[in-house]
Parts: structure tokens; sequence; C-alpha cells
């Protein structure tokens, strides 16, 4: 692991725009090919989308569905990835299975519903019936097969699950390594955010005009944040983030929070956002005329201080953790945003036969301050009213396309709103004779590591 740049530190009181050096960039595990340009085959080429469906989908492990959603045995989720579908339920043993959703008659769906309880899984063509456990156990008409239905040879094809984290995670590749290792260190930094403790508060879907990796590289940079998400710069320091390159594709940045753009006018007073999050903690805003730029590490303080009374426990997480926000993109398609009493988990899904489509999913979370966390402490339990909420039964998904966005009728919350509106002319400009290859700057390393990998599992070369 090497750190290629120190952060560097910002005084209080500067007014002019600096040159603000990157973020350091810690390498942990470097790609197992050199880097090669990034040309628009493959994000419009339906030769490569296929290819990606051939040798790179079905190799890797695939975050499918929520654990919560598989709580009793005979619940179910149908994972849909492209042209294949993965049915993943809870076996009368208690234990997680996954089996493609084909029934081994004559290979119709078997389970159409995105999720629900059945007493068994019954094709809707022919009646063959199949256990939790994806044992067949029922043909209609058994006396009529000649040679006799074989039951074991006949039960539902499975598919390797992991759980982590709460999330369920698939691999169609019965010799690929275990879950955890796939993702090397990444499991261990987000271990501590406990997001399978976190309430599910949103599940939403849209449908996006462009293809799945465009979106995903959206939030493998920062270096567009400045120019289409402007209200970052209240409470983020982007130029200076942190960014992580694991093995397997993963990567990672961490960006100080509770602070502001350094490479912008540091403001003598804190901003609504900052104010607010002072006023949680119990500190007067009015203090930090001056000294904006000591809110960061004060908030360490008084987060930590107050979380027991608030109802948190931030025992496993360090001070930094307390202050700033850590995203983990997990390859090939999986994104993590984690701070201290929410998480946000988005997914991209190819389209079945389009390159130029595709789904992205949003799973949001968020943690219920605890009564229990200030008895164990010995204080008092005064939440603030921010941290209050009524926790919703499972949420309903969600539905609708980029169009709906754009018209204001449905949001994905303001910071993907803008990167949707735009995604769709990403797309269309990958088809000009006028684009050759991209080039990419430091704050977009994540994106030519990501890339390096895929051109390793697409074995390309």
């Amino acid at each position: 692991m090497t750190d290629v740049q120190n952060k560097p530190s910002a005084a209080a009181g500067t007014t002019a725009k600096k040159v603000v050096p990157p973020g350091p960039t810690r390498v942990h595990a470097a790609p197992p090919v050199p880097p090669k340009p990034i040309t628009a085959e493959r994000y419009i080429s339906e030769s490569w989308m296929q290819r990606e469906f051939d040798v790179m989908w079905s190799r890797t492990w695939l975050f499918a569905c929520l654990e919560r959603d598989l709580s009793i045995p005979g619940q179910y989720v149908v994972f849909n990835l492209g042209r294949e579908s993965i049915l993943v339920t809870r076996n009368d043993d208690g234990e997680v299975g996954a089996f493609y959703n084909v029934c081994q008659h004559r290979g119709a769906r078997l389970m159409v519903n995105d999720r629900s309880w059945v007493r068994n899984f019954v094709c809707p063509y022919h009646g063959w019936t199949y256990d939790h456990a994806g044992k067949l156990t029922v043909v209609p008409d058994a006396e009529r097969f000649s040679p006799p239905v074989d039951c074991e040879q006949r039960s539902l094809k499975p598919v390797r699950v992991e759980v982590w984290a709460g999330l369920v995670f698939v691999n169609m590749d019965h010799d690929a390594v275990p879950l955890r290792e796939y993702l090397g260190g990444v499991a261990e930094l987000v271990d501590p955010y406990r997001l399978e403790n976190m309430v599910f508060m949103t599940d939403k879907t849209v449908q996006l005009d462009c293809n799945w990796k465009a979106v995903f590289d959206n939030f493998g940079e920062l270096y567009h944040v400045e120019h289409i998400h402007p209200q970052h710069q209240l409470l983020f320091d982007c130029p200076t983030a942190q960014l992580d390159l694991f093995a397997n594709g993963h990567t990672g940045v961490v960006i100080d929070g509770h602070i502001v753009n350094s490479r912008l006018p540091i403001p003598e007073t804190p901003n609504f956002y900052l104010e607010h999050q002072l006023k949680v903690y119990g500190a007067n805003p009015a203090d930090y005329e001056g000294r904006v730029l000591d809110i960061r590490k004060d908030v360490q303080k008084m987060r930590r201080e107050a979380g027991p009374r608030l109802g948190f426990d931030y025992d496993a997480l360090s001070d930094e953790r307390l202050s700033d926000i850590e995203q983990y993109n997990l390859f090939p398609n999986t994104m993590l945003t984690l701070q201290p009493e929410s998480g946000l988990v988005m997914r991209s899904r190819p389209h079945p036969t389009d390159p130029n489509k595709c789904y992205w999913d949003q799973f949001t979370f968020r943690m219920a301050p605890d009564p229990e966390v200030a008895k164990r402490a010995g204080v008092s339990y005064e939440p603030h009213p921010s941290t209050l909420f009524e926790q919703p039964e499972r949420p309903e998904h969600d539905e609708f396309t980029q169009d709906d966005i754009i018209a204001g009728h449905k949001t994905m919350t303001i910071t993907i709103d803008q990167d949707v509106h735009l995604i769709r002319d990403i797309q269309k400009g990958m088809h000009s004779r006028g684009f050759e290859t991209a080039q990419l700057c430091q704050d977009e390393d994540r994106i030519q590591h990501y890339h390096d990998w895929l051109d390793y599992f697409m074995g390309v070369r």
C-alpha cells in the first residue's frame, strides 16, 4: 500500500481560489494487466455486451438482494440480470439458497414476481413443483413420462450464494473464491458501519438510457462534482479525497466532511449545512466565526461524546469516520456509500438486449437511535429531533424512467438526479465518430483501475 501524495491543509481566512493537489491514492493491488485506453466499444457494442454475459457476469460475485427480504422459509426474491434470472430463497432449514429461475421441464420462468412467500415453487405452465431447497417434488401425470422423470436430476440448478453486511450475493461460477476473499480489504472497512442493522427506508429503480458501465463510472470519480453538484462544496472537500484501489477491481474513496471545498474561498461563518450539524451536537454556530475549518475536528469530538445520549454507538468507528463520508465500488456493479447513521447501496444492471440502456437500483438505509445505548452508557437518552423517524414497513419497490426524474415527478436524491440529467448525453456521445478514447486525470484513477480489471475478467488481454 503506497501513498502517492499527502493531503494539503487549508488555512482559515483564504479568500482566493487555490490550486489544491489531489489527495492520496493508495494502491492495495495493481491490476494484473497494463492500463489500456478506454474506447467507446465497451459502452455501445452488442458483441462486447454479449461477451460480458458469456465470461464476466458469470464469474463474479453479484449483489442480488437484501437478506431481510428472506427472513422466513419460503420467502424469495427474483434477481434479474440481463437475460438471466436467479431465484434467491430461504429453505426450511433456515439457509439462504439460490437457483436459476427456470423450470426443468421445458424452460419456463418459474417465479415471475419480484418477491413474495410461497409454500412451494410451482411452475405456472405445467405445475411442476419444487420445495424451498429446489428439489423437484411433484410432476403432474408422472406416469405419462417414459422414461420416468428423475426428480433429483430435474431439481433446480443451484447458484452459489453468500451473505455479507445484510446483502445476499450470488455467483454462477462454482469454482470462484469465497465472497469475503473476493472483496479483499473492502469487507473489513465496511463491517464497522453495521449496514445490516440499519432501517430499510427506500427501494427504487430508474431506467436509464445509457450503458450500465457509464452510470457506474459516474460514481467512480469526483472530477465532475464541482461542475454539476454545487451543494457538495458546502459540506465536503472533494478535491483532497483519498482514493483506494483494491484487488478484483474494487475501489474506494474517503472524503473529508463537515468542512468546505478547500479550492474555494473559506467562508467566515458556517453555512446552513454546517450550522445544522453543529446544533445536532449542542454547539453554537456563532462560536465558529472565522474558524470554519475547525468544525470537522470538533464535530468528531462532539459526536463521540454525544453518541450515547443520542442513542448511537460509535465505538467501532474511528474519529475520522464520525465526520467523513466513504464510498466503495464493488466490482462489477455495486456501490456503497456509508456514514455513521446512514447507508446507500446502489447497483447498475444491464438491459437484456440493448447496450444503450440499463437499470439503476437504489436502496437507502438509516440507523435508528437506540435507547439501550444510552442505558448501557449510564446517561439520559435525549435524541435530537432530526435523528428520529418513523420506522416504515418494508418499502414498496418504485420503478420509473429517467424522464420521470428530469420532469421532477420522481427523485433518487438531488445529487443522483443531477447525474441522471446528463447520463443519456454521455451515452449518445460515445456513438460519435469524433470520440476515440477517454483521457483520464488523477481524480479518475478509480475508473482506469476498474476498467483494467474489467479487461482482465473479460479476457481481452
